[in-house]
């Protein structure tokens, strides 16, 4: 279906304001701005850690109604589609030396702002610093002259291995909301009424057991070890995934 004539207005004015060139004049009431606007609701998105921020609560944290908002912003989609690109300015402009860098990078600005993990990655805001962003990963990739199929694969991998991580790193930090020897009695405890439940769990599943046998020895990954458990595994895998993939193109005939 086509979009209609109010999606494709609403699609220019979050374009404009996107590339807006920054000192560019913007509207400005009793000092209330669009950058206040995105810097509130930004900061309120990071203490909730989710991206469901209400309108009215960024006017209270402004001291002005909703309903003022609007003036700057069309909605909440625009305002989430400004945060978004905004955030990618933390991403640094230093360029990285490799693919495992970048993704490294990113997983620390969506541990950052987890928030961003809600937003759907298949219809990005496409702003200025996403895409600053998305060339430096083309500048470790391109010189390398893979096949171009390759470079599609790996960095549309690099954008989704680093959410998956960090999905995994958020959801065990929220479990340790007690502390790290609460996280490990809860699964130690798992692992034994698992075992009680399933006394031939190992001769069923004798792959997925041969793993578990077969863990890294503490020290051998890139992760310190005094990173919980679960953190350490989604970095250090993340890590490797991204190695494997960059080995694998760098393989071809």
């Amino acid at each position: 279906m086509a979009p209609s004539d109010t999606e494709r207005g609403a699609a220019a004015r979050t374009m404009q304001l996107l590339w807006s060139p920054p000192g560019a004049p913007s509207p400005s009431t009793a000092g209330l701005t669009l950058e206040a606007i995105i810097d509130a609701a930004t900061v309120i998105a990071d203490e909730r850690g989710d991206a469901a921020v209400p309108l009215r609560a960024i006017g209270d944290r402004l001291g002005c109604t909703a309903m003022a908002l609007y003036t700057y912003v069309g909605g909440k989609a625009e305002l989430l589609d400004l945060m978004h690109d905004r955030t990618y300015a933390q991403f640094g402009t230093a360029p990285p030396v490799s693919v495992v860098e970048w993704c490294e990078r990113l997983l620390e600005l969506y541990l950052a702002h987890p928030w961003m993990l809600d937003l759907a990655h298949s219809r990005p805001a496409l702003g200025p610093h996403q895409q600053q962003a998305f060339e430096s990963l083309l500048g470790t990739l391109v010189p390398n002259s893979f096949d171009r199929r390759d470079v599609v694969a790996i960095a549309s991998s690099a954008f989704s291995l680093p959410a998956s991580a960090a999905r995994t790193i958020v959801d065990a930090r929220g479990a340790l909301s007690g502390s790290v020897e609460d996280n490990e009695l809860w699964w130690n405890e798992r692992m034994d009424t698992l075992a009680a439940a399933a006394p031939d769990f190992a001769a069923r599943f004798p792959l997925a057991s041969g793993l578990s046998q077969h863990q890294p020895a503490a020290g051998t990954g890139t992760t310190p070890d005094d990173v919980p458990t679960l953190e350490r595994a989604a970095r250090d895998n993340l890590r490797r995934a991204v190695e494997l993939l960059v080995a694998g193109a760098s393989g071809r005939d």
